[in-house]
């Protein structure tokens, strides 16, 4: 029964090749009419060896043609024989590009539907995420499901864990984050997350690395440059999308609590008590990579967050290349609020204090932010709270009076965690996307 229902589901995948966008059809017309040339100069040869004695031709058609028979069910057998061709030389194709591609794909017979998948989500949205940690890999992983038109720009700021200890061993930028996104945009991303973020637990030089952090530190060293070390994963990954740092540069962050205090790095900063009142960078000019701005501009959409605001989302941000970019862009911005506060990050904010603090630091307001409607159990809100952290509450009024737009819907994930549903998220993140116009018209004024 299983290898007639798949036997079945590869001829339903053989339509595929006919879609519009495969490039098939073209050549299955060519081959058609490359047959029937074929046979109109077979034939004229046949007449022309008969040329002396043609009724021995003629005669059995005419035969054939005068007969009931055919008056009864000429018309069926030629529509019959017309499908069988179609059929064959479709069929035929398929079979050719199954044999090409044998050496590329483990299944050839998936061609038509992987090929299909490739096409449609190439033409998807250009859509530029930003942020980090495991907010926007798992945007990326529910965004990929759209689009394969995806860049994802990672802080490289987080200096402790494995992270840390490579950054002051070898002087590059934090490459945790990285791998957790390479992983998401994958389409093997099961056993590619796996292998990427397997924790050494032997070795004394390399216990608690990860092997994403010391793929990136390697290719880094051999490559000579970690901007170019991106790029060479992105290549050899295959990924639906590509992933890139903010900088190429070593970053760290200067953070300033209320009490005016300025902590620099990004762990200090977050075990000190009471919200992150302002974030900067050290170095403050870093520069950032061609390709992250050049995506800036071809986007159509530019989501910033889900994730930490201050640690993950903004310093991104303030990467003077990526920040005048954002203020010249014509894509659209939306913001997407978190859950739940964060400890030692953005104790008591509201959702609006989230915007505030991204006006503050980015110098203009997103275009659209979006908030989960969702209520949390009590559970989770229980256990959240042992940690110092809450809901984010939300009153419309506030972003109402400056003109950004709303999106509210039932976006809570499953599981212990009070974060955001991938795939639900995406859908939103999509449609919004697909209601812009590619191309518009004018420059956003910035607010």
């Amino acid at each position: 029964m299983k290898d007639r229902r798949s036997y079945f589901a590869y001829l339903a995948s053989m339509r595929l090749w006919l879609t519009p966008g495969m490039g098939v059809k073209r050549h299955v017309l060519v081959a058609a009419i490359g047959i029937v040339v074929l046979l109109a100069g077979t034939i004229a040869g046949i007449l022309w060896i008969f040329s002396g004695n043609r009724q021995i031709l003629s005669e059995p058609i005419e035969v054939i043609l005068v007969s009931k028979l055919w008056d009864a069910a000429g018309g069926w057998t030629a529509l019959l024989i017309g499908l069988i061709g179609l059929a064959t030389t479709t069929l035929a194709i398929a079979r050719l590009n199954r044999s090409l591609l044998s050496n590329w794909m483990p299944d050839p017979y998936d061609a038509a539907v992987v090929l299909h998948r490739r096409l449609s989500l190439s033409r998807g949205p250009n859509i530029v995420a930003f942020g980090g940690g495991t907010g926007l890999s798992n945007l990326l992983r529910g965004l990929r499901n759209y689009t394969s038109n995806l860049t994802a720009v990672v802080t490289v700021s987080d200096d402790g864990g494995s992270s840390g200890r490579l950054r002051q061993a070898f002087d590059i930028p934090a490459p945790g984050d990285l791998t957790d996104c390479l992983a998401a945009l994958s389409g093997n991303e099961q056993e590619l997350g796996r292998l990427l973020s397997y924790r050494f637990q032997r070795g004394k030089e390399l216990q608690g690395h990860t092997f994403g952090n010391l793929l990136i530190t390697t290719l880094t060293e051999v490559r000579g440059d970690f901007g170019q070390a991106l790029r060479t994963l992105n290549s050899l990954l295959d990924l639906q999308g590509a992933v890139y740092p903010a900088s190429s540069e070593p970053i760290s962050l200067l953070v300033e609590k209320p009490d005016s205090e300025l902590i620099l790095g990004e762990t200090r900063a977050r075990n000190h008590p009471g919200p992150i009142k302002t974030v900067s960078l050290r170095p403050h000019s870093p520069k950032s990579l061609p390709e992250v701005t050049s995506a800036i501009t071809l986007a159509n959409l530019i989501v910033l967050g889900p994730g930490s605001l201050f640690t993950s989302t903004l310093p991104p941000l303030l990467v003077p290349q990526i920040r005048e970019s954002l203020h010249t862009t014509q894509a659209k911005i939306v913001y997407v609020l978190n859950i739940m506060t964060e400890a030692g990050e953005t104790d008591g904010f509201e959702a609006f204090d989230h915007i505030t603090s991204l006006k503050n630091h980015l110098g203009r307001y997103p275009d659209f932010a979006v908030i989960n409607s969702s209520e949390v159990d009590l559970a989770r809100q229980e256990a959240y709270s042992n940690e110092g952290a809450t809901i984010v509450k939300f009153k419309a009024s506030p972003f109402r009076s400056i003109g950004i737009e709303t999106i509210v819907g039932n976006l809570l994930g499953a599981g212990p965690h009070a974060q955001h549903d991938s795939s639900a998220l995406a859908e939103v993140l999509f449609d919004l996307a697909r209601s812009l116009p590619n191309k518009p018209e004018k420059p956003i004024k910035n607010k």
